[in-house]
C-alpha cells in the first residue's frame, strides 16, 4: 500500500519508496481537466522517471484521435509520466497494457487486450490507455494515460458508449476500491516497465501477443489508408497490427482504430 501522503486543498502526495520507478511518486487530485494534460506540465528534464498523476474525477478525459473519455464519477483515472531509453511509445503503450490486464484479472474480470490500446471483458470495453510520446527540451517522455470504469454504473456512461462497454460494478460482486486497483497496478506496471527498458521489443511484443483478443478475430480498420477488412493475424515486432484483407493482401497498421467483428 501507499507509503507516506503529504495533504494539500484539492492534492495529495503520496510516496512509495517500495517500487524502484513506476508509482514512487503519486500526485493525487480531486479532480482535472485531463490526468495526461496536466502530466504534461511536469515535463522536464529534472523529472524523476515514473511520476503518477491521478485524479477521482476528469473534466475533460480524452482517447487516441482526441476522442473524449467517458470519465463519470467512481472510475479510476490516472497517468505515468516514462522516460524510456528510447523514443517508442507505441510499444511501451503496448506493454502498460499487461499490467492492465493482470490488475483486472487480479480483482476477478477475465479481461484481454484489445489493440492497440483498449481491455475487453465478453467484447465490452473496460478500461483504455492513451499513450503519448513527448520531447522537451533535450528529454523524450512517455505519458501514459489509463482509465478504467470501475466504480461506475453502466448508465452514468454516454448512450453512444454504454452497449459497447461495461464497468467493474457490473461484473464483480465485491466491492473494489480504487486505491488497491490502482496499488496493484503501479506493482505490475513496475515490473513491466523494468522488463521493457532490458528486453528487446520484439519479445515484448511476443508477450502482449499473448494477451490480444484482436488476434484470430475478423475485423474491421479505419487507417490513414483507408478501411481495410479481413482478419487479425499478428503483431510485428514493431507492435503494428497485421491484418489479412478478404483478398489474401497483408497489411501493417501502425494507427488505426479497430472493431471487431466476430
Amino acid at each position: 500500500m501507499f507509503a507516506c501522503v503529504r495533504r494539500a486543498v484539492g492534492k495529495d502526495e503520496i510516496l512509495a519508496s517500495h517500487r524502484q520507478v513506476v508509482g514512487r511518486r503519486i500526485l493525487h487530485y480531486d479532480a482535472l481537466e485531463s490526468t495526461n494534460d496536466a502530466a504534461k506540465e511536469f515535463l522536464d528534464e529534472d523529472l524523476e522517471d515514473g511520476l503518477v498523476v491521478w485524479a477521482d474525477r476528469q473534466a475533460a478525459g480524452r482517447g487516441r484521435h482526441g476522442r473524449a473519455w467517458a470519465s463519470p464519477p467512481g472510475g479510476l483515472y490516472f497517468s505515468m509520466v516514462l522516460r524510456p531509453p528510447s523514443a517508442d511509445a507505441q510499444v511501451l503503450g503496448l506493454v502498460m497494457g499487461l499490467p492492465l490486464v493482470q490488475t483486472l484479472r487480479h480483482f476477478g474480470v477475465l479481461a484481454g487486450l484489445k489493440w492497440p490500446n483498449d481491455a475487453v471483458y465478453q467484447g465490452r470495453k473496460i478500461a483504455g490507455i492513451l499513450s503519448e510520446g513527448v520531447h522537451r527540451g533535450g528529454a523524450f517522455f512517455v505519458v501514459v494515460g489509463v482509465g478504467v470504469n470501475t466504480n461506475v454504473d453502466l448508465e452514468r456512461l454516454p448512450p453512444d458508449v454504454r452497449e459497447k462497454a461495461t464497468t467493474m460494478k457490473r461484473e464483480v460482486s465485491l466491492f473494489v476500491a480504487n486505491e488497491d486497483f490502482l496499488d496493484y497496478y503501479l506493482g505490475k506496471a513496475d515490473e513491466w516497465y523494468s522488463r521493457y527498458r532490458h528486453t528487446p521489443s520484439p519479445f515484448l511484443v511476443r508477450e502482449v501477443r499473448g494477451q490480444c483478443v484482436t488476434i484470430g478475430k475478423r475485423v474491421s480498420v479505419e487507417s490513414p489508408r483507408g478501411r481495410i477488412v479481413g482478419r487479425g493475424h499478428d503483431l510485428a515486432p514493431s507492435g503494428a497490427l497485421i491484418v489479412i484483407d478478404d483478398s489474401g493482401t497483408r497489411h501493417e497498421i501502425l494507427d488505426g482504430t479497430v472493431e471487431h467483428l466476430t
